[in-house]
């Protein structure tokens, strides 16, 4: 096993571990006892939720409204319209429609669309993955009117030309091509054939070039029509705005979509876990090696207690003990983990970890052993206490973190519109917006915020008044 290249490894009961350490089961790890007066899954919502039915079309959303902020925030999701939507001939289409219906609705092109998001600080975009075709709009209550009817468009009136599909099909086949030359993603390929065979989870999320070359407008139109549906719709909303308003935006927005969607015409599957071992070499000069075994549901009484075990073998990063034991005590590994992955269809635990060749072999033997002593022996007081209080919301840390952005975004505010502190007074109440949309933007993005897009919608809060006036 000490070869040169890319190693895939499907680490199951027969191959590496008991059945009852991979498995979770009874007596061999003790879920209910792991996490005994565990605070995990009590922290409700700060502010109640309105469960919200539209009057016409009886569109349900989840509402907690907070008129402190003049921000509304809308996320929906269509379920079973992801990659498993897609047909023979059609893989990839699900992400290159998420692509394309943001870019130009009804009478806007892509130019104009575009102009007109930035005018009024109007924050939209889609995706899709596995299961679902998911949206999030974002904008403040002044322009909330607009973008409700921008997010419509973009459902009911899609506009796709030549020139959009051309480019988002180039950005495609890049990352195919990039994904060719990524050692991690194309283990993630292996992995995906190896667990799952022909069904949708075992295709490559990214599609095959021979499908997106042949993508025509006709068919992202299509895929719209045929699989974004208020029967498999699901919407939350959030900010300055009431179960009343709320209710007739659900109609206004989601009333003209046709009353089917995709269908959840896809069978469960259970991973291909008969273990053994899988090579893939390429001239690289590291290995890699990827474990999985069965998980549990989301909503299964021992999800949290797998999330804690999870966090505390693999999952914290340089604490886990994986992570301790092969990389920071004995120096052989890159990187060393553990996740949970939950799909509509599956539920795993997964690992891996990367080394140089020459260290695979003990790398394997530590995460066996590790992954062998959690089953066997559970965990200590201290350590599931502290991932108890790691794991549960941290308010003080989050208000740490608020106060810094909220710095930022009064800096942003200030350099946008040109202002000292006494500016700042003199124009309160839009002051006051723009630094609360800043905030909010910078808290969902703050992995990666685009801080170009940021300062266009400070501009247009802070100097448009009425639509195509600035």
């Amino acid at each position: 096993m000490n070869k040169k290249g890319v190693l895939f490894s499907v680490l199951a009961a027969a191959a590496v571990v008991s059945a009852g350490v991979f498995y979770f089961s009874r007596p061999a790890f003790d879920a209910d006892a792991l996490v005994k007066n565990s605070e995990l899954g009590r922290q409700g919502f700060l502010l109640p939720v309105t469960e919200v039915v539209s009057p016409q079309y009886k569109i349900k959303a989840y509402l907690p409204t907070d008129t402190t902020n003049p921000i509304v925030s809308l996320s929906f999701v269509f379920s079973h319209a992801g990659t498993v939507a897609e047909k023979e001939g059609q893989a990839g289409l699900s992400k290159m429609t998420a692509a394309l219906i943001s870019e130009a609705a009804g009478g806007l092109d892509s130019q104009a669309f575009k102009e007109k998001m930035e005018n009024y600080a109007i924050s939209l975009g889609f995706g899709a993955d596995g299961d679902d075709f998911s949206g999030r709009l974002l904008t403040t209550k002044e322009f909330a009117p607009i973008a409700f009817d921008m997010l419509r468009q973009t459902l009911t009136e899609p506009r796709v030309d030549e020139a959009d599909l051309e480019r988002i099909r180039k950005q495609m086949l890049a990352g195919l091509e990039s994904q060719n030359e990524d050692p991690g993603q194309q283990l993630g390929l292996i992995a995906n054939r190896t667990l799952f065979g022909t069904h949708p989870y075992g295709r490559n999320p990214l599609g095959k070039k021979e499908d997106i070359e042949s993508f025509t407008p006709r068919e992202v139109k299509r895929f719209v029509a045929d699989n974004l549906g208020r029967s498999n719709l699901i919407v939350g909303l959030a900010g300055d705005i009431t179960a009343e308003e709320a209710g007739r935006i659900l109609d206004e927005v989601f009333g003209s979509l046709p009353k089917r969607g995709a269908a959840d015409e896809t069978s469960a599957v259970t991973p291909r876990l008969s273990g053994g071992f899988d090579a893939h070499d390429e001239n690289l000069p590291q290995s890699m090696a990827f474990a999985a075994a069965v998980g549990t549901r989301r909503n299964a009484d021992d999800f949290y207690p797998l999330y804690i075990a999870n966090y505390i073998l693999g999952g914290s990063g340089l604490s886990s003990r994986l992570n301790l034991a092969a990389r920071e005590k004995e120096g052989l590994t890159y990187g060393v983990y553990t996740g949970l992955s939950v799909s509509d269809k599956t539920e795993m635990i997964v690992g891996g970890f990367s080394s140089t060749s020459g260290n695979f072999n003990r790398v394997m033997e530590i995460f066996n052993e590790e992954w062998n002593k959690m089953g066997a022996e559970g965990v200590s007081a201290e350590e599931l206490e502290e991932a108890k209080n790691y794991l549960r919301v941290d308010y003080d840390e989050d208000d740490r973190l608020i106060q810094n952005l909220l710095l930022t975004a009064k800096n942003l505010v200030m350099d946008v519109g040109r202002m000292d502190e006494s500016a700042l007074a003199e124009n309160e109440d839009t002051v006051r917006t723009a630094m609360l949309f800043a905030l909010g933007y910078l808290y969902e993005n703050r992995s990666n915020p685009d801080y170009h897009k940021l300062t266009l919608n400070l501009r247009s809060i802070l100097f448009a008044q009425r639509e195509g006036v600035m």
